[in-house]
Order: C-alpha cells, then sequence, then structure tokens
C-alpha cells in the first residue's frame, strides 16, 4: 500500500510548471506478459526500462501515478558524486579496495547520466560545478577532510576556498567551500522525461495510474497484479524508492521515508548574479543540510527542512522563508512563488540499501538525499544482473544495514529522534 500523500505532495511544483510536454501513458488494462516488469516510474526503474529494452528485452512499467510523480521529479536536480554516507563507512563493510570501487562506480553513474543527456538529446538544463560549503570551524575541518580522503583514491576534481576566495564564488554566511566540477545540476523533471520517451522509443511499455497490489513469485516467474490488470514476468525490479509501501517485506526494508521541501523564488533578475556568481549548486555540510541552486530564469531553488512529520503547507513556508534569509538575508523580503515536498527514502547509515528477493526479484533504494546520479546507475546495475553481469550490483549489495522497525508509530518516533540528534550535532561550533 503506497503511504498517504500529504498536501504538500499534491501541490504544483516549479519542475511541472517550467517542464516540456509530459509523455503520458494509458493504465494497465488486461494481461501482459514480459522478460522484465519494473514497478516505479523515477530515475531507478526507468534506467533500468531503458538498459533492458535496448538490450531487446520485453520490459514492462508500471507506475502508480505519474512519470517522475514520486522523488525523481521533486528533488533538488542537484549532482553529487558518491554516496550520501561517508567513505570510511563503506571501508569498514568493505574494505578499502573494495570501498574505493564503489566510489568509481558512483562516478559512473554521474558519466552515465553526462552521456544519456548527450546520446539522447535530452534538453534539462544539465550543468556541472556543485559547491560543499562550511558554515563553521568545525564544518571546515570535515570539509578538509572530505576532500584529502577523496582525493587519496584518486578523485581529482575538487578545489578548496577559503573565505575570501569563495566570496567570488558564492555571498553566503560561510568559512570555505569546496567546488566539485564533477557534481552539478539539472531539471529533473525534464530529464526524467527524457529518459521515459528513449525508453518508450526502445520498446519499453510504460503505464501510469497501474499501482500494484501485491506481487509473487514462484519457479517460473513472477506476477504483479494492479487494480485493472497483470504482468507475468520472469523477473522483476522493485523501484518505488520512499513509497515502495508494502510491496517491499518487512524482512528486507532498510529505510525511512522522511520529509524534505523546496521553494522556488520569483525570478530574481541581477539580484540572483549577485547572491550566487558563479552560478553553481550549493549544498552545507550540517547534517539536516540546506541545498539551493539558480535555475536558467534566476529563480532561487532553495530545498531543505528535513521532517519526522508532513508540515502544515504555512508553518513550512515560515519555516523555509527563515531558512533562506539566514543565508541570503536581502531575500528577507521574498515569498516563494512554488513551494512543495516529499520523501525520501533515509537509510541509518546513508548508504544504499541494493538487494534481492528469492532469485526473481531485486531491489534498490535508499539514497539518503543523493540519488539524482546513483538511482540511474542503480537501474542500470539491475538490469546489467537480470542480463547475468551482477558484478556491480552484487558489491553494493554487500553494504549491511541495520532493520527498521514495522510500524507508523515506531518508525514516526525514530525519525523524531534521528532528527532531533542531527539538529543537536548542527548546533555544535
Amino acid at each position: 500500500m503506497v503511504p498517504p500523500y500529504s498536501l504538500i505532495e499534491q501541490g504544483a511544483t516549479w519542475y511541472q510548471a517550467s517542464a516540456h510536454d509530459a509523455p503520458r501513458h494509458s493504465p494497465l488494462r488486461g494481461q501482459q506478459c514480459a522478460d522484465v516488469c519494473v514497478v516505479g516510474g523515477g530515475f531507478t526503474g526507468i534506467s533500468a526500462a531503458l538498459e533492458l529494452a535496448q538490450a531487446g528485452l520485453r520490459v514492462v512499467l508500471l507506475e502508480a501515478e505519474q512519470l517522475g510523480w514520486g522523488c525523481s521529479g521533486r528533488n533538488g536536480g542537484q549532482i553529487n558524486p558518491g554516496p550520501a554516507c561517508d567513505m570510511s563507512t563503506l571501508v569498514r563493510q568493505l574494505g578499502s579496495a573494495d570501498a574505493s570501487r564503489v566510489w568509481s562506480l558512483t562516478i559512473e553513474g554521474v558519466n552515465l547520466l553526462r552521456e544519456r543527456v548527450r546520446t539522447l538529446g535530452i534538453d534539462c538544463d544539465l550543468k556541472f560545478g556543485i559547491l560543499q560549503v562550511a558554515g563553521t570551524p568545525r564544518q571546515v575541518a570535515e570539509l578538509q577532510a572530505w576532500q584529502a580522503q577523496l582525493e587519496q583514491i584518486g578523485y581529482a576534481q575538487l578545489e578548496y576556498h577559503d573565505r575570501t576566495a569563495l566570496g567570488a564564488l558564492l555571498q553566503g554566511p560561510y568559512l570555505a567551500g569546496v567546488m566539485d566540477h564533477g557534481g552539478g545540476d539539472l531539471h529533473p523533471l525534464n530529464y526524467l522525461y527524457g529518459l521515459a520517451r528513449a525508453a518508450h522509443k526502445a520498446g519499453a511499455l510504460l503505464f501510469e495510474q497501474s499501482a500494484v497490489h501485491d506481487w509473487s513469485q514462484n519457479a517460473d516467474g513472477v506476477q504483479l497484479r494492479t487494480a485493472q490488470g497483470s504482468v507475468q514476468a520472469g523477473h522483476a525490479i522493485l523501484a518505488g524508492n520512499a513509497y515502495v509501501g508494502n510491496l517491499l517485506p518487512w524482512g528486507q526494508r532498510r529505510f525511512l521515508p522522511v520529509g524534505s521541501y523546496i521553494g522556488a523564488t520569483r525570478p530574481l533578475g541581477e539580484l540572483a548574479k549577485h547572491l550566487i556568481p558563479s552560478r553553481a549548486a550549493v549544498c552545507d555540510m550540517k547534517h539536516l543540510l540546506d541545498y539551493y541552486r539558480l535555475t536558467p530564469d534566476n529563480r532561487l531553488l532553495f530545498g531543505g527542512r528535513a521532517s519526522a512529520r508532513d508540515e502544515h503547507p504555512e508553518r513550512l513556508r515560515q519555516a523555509m522563508r527563515e531558512r533562506m534569509t539566514a543565508v541570503f538575508p536581502a531575500l528577507a523580503d521574498e515569498d516563494f512563488e512554488y513551494l512543495w515536498g516529499g520523501k525520501v527514502a533515509m537509510t541509518l547509515n546513508k548508504a544504499p540499501q541494493f538487494g534481492r528477493i528469492g532469485s526473481r526479484v531485486l531491489f534498490a533504494q535508499g539514497y539518503s538525499g543523493q540519488g539524482v546520479a546513483l538511482s540511474g546507475l542503480a537501474g542500470q546495475l539491475m538490469a546489467q544482473a537480470v542480463l547475468g553481469r551482477s558484478e556491480g550490483f552484487d558489491l553494493f549489495g554487500r553494504i549491511r544495514h541495520a532493520p527498521v522497525p514495522p510500524g507508523s508509530s515506531v518508525q514516526s518516533a525514530i525519525r523524531a529522534l534521528a532528527l532531533f540528534w542531527y539538529r543537536l550535532q548542527d548546533l555544535r561550533g
């Protein structure tokens, strides 16, 4: 069962208002047979469907709402190489060599995104350069340690800027920043629509308004059932991420859905160029981070405000404006023309979760707010695993995750405690 949607999730987003014509697909009616059935029409699912269809397999994709309705069409559009967890987390679990292999695969995920935009001709405002910024001495030390750790494993895309140099790139209350030339930003919904058109052209059958109510597998394959139809497939890929609901057994679930929110101001004109002269996307070093960037028409997209429960729209608006003004005092009188949110799948260690259920069902999820490139890689790796090349998928599958207890009240308490702990950490100097 898909979780109930909040008012913020149902509201219009700036991405929807500025997107190219959305590809529309009818609901599933009747029976379909496929080599692979993909559940979820976001980056993960469509990436898998595209890869499999290009390999000549018969693919059916089922989306509960519209393509890109979930986090893939709502996120900040920021492209971050690497997983959300610290490198030390990967080293403890996998050892140095395989931890470096995981990092290298995430770089392949960014390259995959770049190459798909180029070869498929996707118009999605892709540009490169993302700033990681530190606002306290402790964060500066953490930023420098992060840079040193990545340079040790051969990542040479990072450029350090002290407070003076940073001022030429960004006007904000920060002591230092690192420009990551390997990251960047894009219009996520236009990128997703481009992938969906390519998957459809390659032969994948895409169905919207086709929520999967239940599924079962046996020696012959997997059967998935919707309100008006069913699919019999050799394999299934569960790509619902934070919205996978009860399709993923509790014994396999290792993430918590956490609310995250974004506001879009009016076009700011010349003021935008003063606030972020570099026009780079920006992400700070806090646990409950702020992230923001400029759009091509000079709006500021400002995101953050992680929440353990759905927020009342007006309280959320006030809180988001306060956070934006703390970064940019010049915007104290500005409001958001668009304000939206959605659920991010957060694992307790912030590493993504890859896994199998039986021999025919694969899943990937829990990108922990860093999924624009990582989710596309996950879809590709699951497709490759179905095709018999499972090395990359199995490597991610070795990352262990703490279980998440069932029950909404227990989960809400865990989310609240985790977010409270993160807020305490962010208050440290």
